[in-house]
């Protein structure tokens, strides 16, 4: 454990950390909650149609990767890689914890989280309490595969 860590300063870099975010960048986002009960799946354990919770509005510090096109016969498939640096403390207020296959809005485009880490500690502690940063790593996910829009085929 720190010494000269104390609950004076973890409350500094929480108001330091929510300033930076929520003043000076503030890049909105919107989380979906998967909700897994509801999502049937098939014999692979994929789901084809997934459902989810009311999307929750949050601010975060982004990352992004280039965009990549892939031609394969049917036209360009745009992928992106992007990482998402969410304040802890902000989403415990918002009773909001991020798991792997929650949905992201940014940008006008859906990402889909498929590793989150917690490895950014105030202090060098070890103790679950001190952990600072949830980062979320996704990729761009098409619009079809999550049915947030009706689709119009012509």
């Amino acid at each position: 454990m720190a010494r000269f860590a104390l609950a004076r300063d973890i409350k500094f870099f929480e108001s330091i950390s929510r300033e930076i975010v929520d003043a000076v960048v503030t890049t909105t986002v919107i989380l979906y909650k998967l909700i897994i009960e509801e999502s049937k799946i098939n014999l692979y354990g994929e789901s084809l149609n997934k459902t989810y919770y009311q999307g929750v509005e949050c601010n975060a510090l982004i990352q992004r990767e280039d965009t990549t096109a892939n031609y394969e016969g049917f036209g360009a498939d745009i992928s992106q890689n992007v990482e998402f640096r969410f304040n802890r403390f902000q989403l415990n207020e918002k009773d909001f914890y991020p798991e792997i296959g929650d949905i992201i809005y940014h940008n006008d485009a859906y990402f889909e989280i498929n590793n989150i880490r917690e490895d950014q500690l105030i202090g060098g502690r070890t103790d679950d309490t001190e952990k600072f940063s949830i980062i979320c790593s996704a990729f761009m996910s098409r619009r079809s595969t999550i049915q947030t829009e009706e689709r119009v085929i012509i």
